[in-house]
């Protein structure tokens, strides 16, 4: 089975195609990200109700290739009108290290949403909105140069005919070590018949 290999120019549009679609992702998780932390903190603003949760499960998660640790907590809390609710939350180490499994936890939530809460440490900041609007920012800003730098290849490939140039009998001879025959120029400026 033969193996394609790709050129040079493929190799650069697929490697900017990726870096189009993680940059796109990048921007829309971060514009989500900043508009429902904006939410949250409204909603802790002017609609937030206390609850005592109970953590019923704690775990760590390993992720990425740098193996980067992520620690969680499982809690269920009863809201003020008689609702359960079982979240699971994302926390510092300090602050998973603190609670046990059946420990009680406070909890502030959003009335009207209550999967929006938190425990003491990680209230949503406006911190968290300007990383957010980071990526969105820079994700964007990405998408639109790796998106400018497909174009433009497509634009110089459709002008080359979208193949490379013919090569040249010099060029032939040297790949194949032999030299054309040369036309004879004795004739050069003479009409020939027929």
């Amino acid at each position: 089975m033969k193996k394609t290999e790709l050129s040079i120019v493929q190799q650069i549009v697929l490697s900017l195609a990726v870096l189009l679609l993680l940059s796109v992702g990048l921007t829309i998780a971060g514009y989500m990200a900043g508009a429902q932390d904006r939410e949250k903190i409204a909603g802790f603003a002017s609609d937030a109700a206390t609850a005592t949760g109970i953590v019923t499960k704690k775990y760590i998660h390993s992720v990425g290739p740098g193996r980067v640790w992520v620690y969680w907590l499982d809690l269920s809390f009863v809201t003020q009108d008689g609702a359960s609710h079982a979240s699971s939350i994302n926390v510092a180490n300090s602050i998973h290290d603190r609670y046990e499994v059946g420990s009680r936890v406070p909890i502030t939530y959003v009335k009207s949403k209550p999967e929006y809460f938190y425990i003491p440490g990680t209230e949503p900041t406006q911190r968290d909105v300007g990383i957010a609007d980071g990526m969105y920012k820079y994700g964007a800003i990405a998408s639109a140069v790796f998106l400018a730098g497909l174009i433009g290849l497509f634009f110089i490939s459709r002008g080359q005919g979208g193949a490379p140039p013919s090569p040249s009998a010099e060029q032939l001879a040297r790949v194949t070590g032999s030299r054309p025959p040369n036309p004879s120029r004795g004739n050069f400026g003479t009409r020939q018949t027929g």
